[in-house]
């Protein structure tokens, strides 16, 4: 029996298991209706993002916690306000040493993007009273989880609380959120055209933002954001045709 061959979470819980990175124990771990249901729900995005994930984890590492939410910046949190559940929802997924943030879609389906956030990066973490986990890193850079269902958030803030008090991380190191190939999955520093170490390519910021000038919408869609991008084409063609009828 592994992950994708079982049709319920519980299935992982009983009989014989193939030797996995992923403790289902603790993952699966429900008392209650809404706790399995919950469950459950981490079993999908589990099995939807398994693949990927056996990609990006090193030998002995394993997986805790699962769930989905968006990491934000305080500044996307203002400017971009719910857009940004739609442009940067996340995986996120607790591993022995960080935390993973590979891109989901819609279904769960693994997207592009992977970055990650060492245990020794994180400084501090508290809820808020409008119900995000506030993360502060060691290189004074905060993020806010937010869009993760309710019942997961104490869990979450709980377990970065007493990982962060465990690692003893010095704060003189300047560490924060790392960007990752996308091909490899080694930690890339800065922006370049392409990964140091696999020389696989990343798409242009500055070639979306042309395209997305000369006509709206497009820039979005070459950098996988697909359901803002319908919806800017749209709105252009609307536009567009309300300024030909005026």
């Amino acid at each position: 029996m592994n992950l994708q061959t079982a049709r319920r979470y519980e299935d992982l819980l009983t009989g014989t298991v193939d030797p996995s990175p992923f403790d289902y124990a603790m993952m699966f771990k429900a008392d209650g209706f809404f706790a399995r249901r919950r469950a459950q729900t981490r079993f999908k995005l589990l099995k939807a993002i398994e693949r990927k994930l056996l990609g990006i984890l090193r030998p002995q590492e394993r997986v805790y916690w699962a769930t989905t939410g968006t990491t934000v910046t305080l500044g996307e949190q203002f400017f971009v306000g719910w857009i940004a559940y739609y442009l940067n929802r996340r995986a996120l997924v607790f591993s022995t040493e960080r935390v993973l943030l590979p891109e989901v879609g819609r279904g769960d389906r693994p997207g592009h993007l992977v970055s990650q956030i060492p245990y020794t990066a994180i400084a501090s973490v508290k809820s808020t009273w409008n119900g995000l986990c506030r993360v502060k890193l060691v290189n004074k850079e905060s993020y806010a989880f937010q869009s993760v269902p309710s019942a997961d958030r104490k869990f979450l803030a709980d377990f970065l609380r007493d990982i962060t008090q465990g690692t003893h991380a010095p704060f003189e190191r300047i560490q924060g959120l790392e960007n990752m190939c996308p091909h490899c999955y080694t930690v890339v520093a800065g922006h370049p055209a392409g990964c140091p170490s696999c020389g696989g390519g990343f798409k242009s910021a500055r070639q979306a933002a042309l395209m997305s000038f000369i006509f709206p919408g497009t820039g979005d869609w070459y950098i996988g954001h697909r359901g803002v991008a319908v919806l800017e084409m749209l709105g252009t063609c609307f536009w567009w045709l309300s300024l030909a009828r005026s």
